[in-house]
């Protein structure tokens, strides 16, 4: 069942892949990841906001209503390369090579390390994704109307979702829509009741994913964070943002790119 609708997802713009990393990696990287999170909660008790900037590091960024800090907090060299690797050499990175073309750059500026907790262990200032769409990355929306949103207002890109924990039962997952929107949505559009207005109730899918499983989906699906009041566990994902490297959104120029492997 779970492989009948994931090739079904594929041709929606989204696809799960079961084990796209080996054990190994995983644990590296959940070790690392743990580390971090420790410092980083110690600070947050403390209301230490000058120690975050140190522990992240000066290029990176950390987002305390997310949770999340960019990706080279952890690591930004060998260890991001062979994750890559681990994305590319699979059915993964065919999927995501058939959406975007074969030379392809990955967002380090745009690719996160997120931790959602258990709604009774909120640390200051968190909260759960609403919706939204990746491919408005960096989009201005205070100076545009919804009639008059531009061309490229939605970014031709891929989402490589990457869990290292099981998640979507005890633990927050992620909610998709299976039905994509034909375009760039207005803030006003993402409310929760406009968007359980807009579709179907069979459209919404809370996919249960296991440690190194990988949710792609392109930029426009509809997601937010998937969690309810009892669940007892909090998940750590992973995401990296896919461009094709023959057109860089013009408004992403500044961020940094790294080839996909």
């Amino acid at each position: 069942m779970a492989r009948r609708i994931a090739e079904l997802l594929a041709r929606d713009g989204m696809i799960l892949c079961r084990a796209i990393l080996s054990a190994e990696r995983l644990m590296k990287w959940k070790s690392a990841i743990d580390t971090r999170y420790e410092e980083l909660e110690v600070a947050r008790r403390n209301s230490d906001t000058a120690t975050i900037p140190r522990l992240v590091g000066t290029r990176e960024r950390f987002v305390p209503t997310a949770s999340s800090f960019t990706i080279g907090a952890v690591d930004s060299g060998t260890g991001v390369s062979e994750l890559l690797n681990s994305v590319a050499t699979g059915v993964a990175g065919v999927w995501i090579r058939n959406l975007l073309g074969s030379r392809l750059l990955c967002n380090l500026d745009q690719s996160w390390v997120r931790r959602q907790y258990a709604p009774s262990r909120y640390p200051p200032l968190h909260a759960p994704h609403g919706w939204h769409q990746d491919g408005a990355l960096k989009f201005d929306f205070v100076s545009h109307s919804r009639d008059q949103l531009p061309r490229n207002a939605m970014l031709n890109m891929v989402t490589c979702w990457i869990s290292l924990d099981s998640c979507g039962l005890d633990a927050p997952g992620l909610e998709l829509v299976t039905e994509r929107p034909g375009g760039l949505l207005a803030p006003s559009e993402l409310r929760v009741e406009s968007v359980q207005a807009r579709f179907a109730s069979e459209n919404f899918w809370r996919p249960s994913v296991g440690p190194g499983d990988a949710l792609l989906f392109r930029g426009d699906i509809l997601h937010r964070t998937h969690v309810l009041p009892e669940m007892t566990r909090d998940r750590t994902s992973i995401e990296l943002r896919f461009f094709s490297a023959a057109s860089i959104p013009e408004r992403l120029q500044s961020d940094r790119f790294i080839p996909f492997a």
